[in-house]
């Protein structure tokens, strides 16, 4: 029994080692920090396609604005799906999809 617990004291000791030797990184304070010190690179303002592109968009277009107009999207119908087997033989007694 005594063998076993020093094995096993030995052995936690492998493992704790490493730390005692890890090296301590000092983290630079806050206060240290210059702002002025950060380069901003400024991109240009616009990209040129080499054509006029307000010709092909609608009058009064802003493309800053969230608002989204009903008739602009597309509705899809679902169609019904016809399957080779009766699905019910693998849901459960009772099962209703469109009950909460």
């Amino acid at each position: 029994m005594k063998y076993k617990m020093y094995l096993s004291t030995v052995f936690m000791a492998f493992l704790l080692l490493p730390l005692l030797s890890a090296k301590t990184n000092e983290i630079e304070s806050v206060d240290e920090f210059d702002i002025s010190s950060v380069e901003f690179i400024e991109f240009e303002d616009g990209i040129n396609l080499g054509f006029d592109s307000s010709r092909y968009l609608p009058k009064d277009f802003d493309p800053y604005t969230s608002i989204i107009q009903i008739e602009s999207i597309d509705f899809i119908e679902n169609e019904e799906v016809h399957l080779d087997f009766n699905t019910e033989d693998y849901l459960p007694e009772g099962f209703n999809a469109y009950k909460e």
